[in-house]
């Protein structure tokens, strides 16, 4: 029986004790809110500065993970140029220098195109400007960009390759992080363009890069 008392009384002094702490954090609280009320103008910067970090939370999500980066943009524009010097031929006699070359190009084995492409860089009977083109696509397939920059800068302006030169200009420029040169090479190549050469990419390309 006593100890039932005792556990009695320790259940309402643990009761009291809770409603205690209850009554001061509702007052606290009270407190709280009335500071609040009493000065609007702080409810309204709170507010404003809480828009204004949602927005900009938001934004950073919204339009930051928008943005490409230039080798993501390097992959959706570039595909190597298809062989349309030499077609591919099966007869043995006929597989000269030039021909096994471009053989190994639209072969995908591109290291192997590249060493012959050197050989006829010393063939007088070859177009250099299209031995340096194919090569300069080849050193792209094998994702060396400065090589291939080099081999197209030695293509003549006057070349049957002109428009084509400044476009993968452009790419290999976006592939070595050179977003300026990139620009310069499109816009070269939008108001030079005689053969209306991707025209459609050119422009969507320039418009992701401003």
């Amino acid at each position: 029986m006593e100890d039932f008392e005792f556990d009695k009384h320790l259940k309402k002094a643990i009761t009291a004790a809770e409603r205690k702490k209850q009554k001061v954090f509702l007052q606290s609280v009270e407190a709280n809110v009335n500071k609040v009320i009493a000065k609007p103008t702080k409810i309204n910067w709170f507010i404003a500065a809480s828009i204004v970090a949602v927005i900009s939370f938001s934004g950073y999500f919204v339009f930051g993970n928008q943005a490409v980066s230039n080798q993501e943009l390097y992959a959706e524009n570039f595909t190597p140029y298809r062989n349309i010097v030499v077609p591919i031929v099966r007869n043995d006699f006929e597989k000269t220098t030039k021909i096994i070359a471009f053989a190994k190009y639209e072969t995908k084995e591109y290291t192997e195109a590249i060493s012959l492409f050197n050989q006829l860089e010393t063939d007088k009977s070859v177009d250099k400007n299209t031995i340096h083109f194919y090569k300069a696509n080849a050193y792209l397939q094998l994702n060396k960009p400065k090589e291939a920059i080099k081999s197209l800068l030695k293509i003549s302006d006057n070349s049957k390759w002109q428009e084509e030169v400044l476009w993968y200009l452009a790419l290999a420029s976006l592939k070595t992080e050179n977003q300026n040169d990139a620009k310069k090479y499109l816009l070269s190549l939008k108001s030079n363009n005689k053969k209306g050469f991707k025209s459609k990419e050119i422009n969507k390309l320039l418009k992701q890069l401003e």
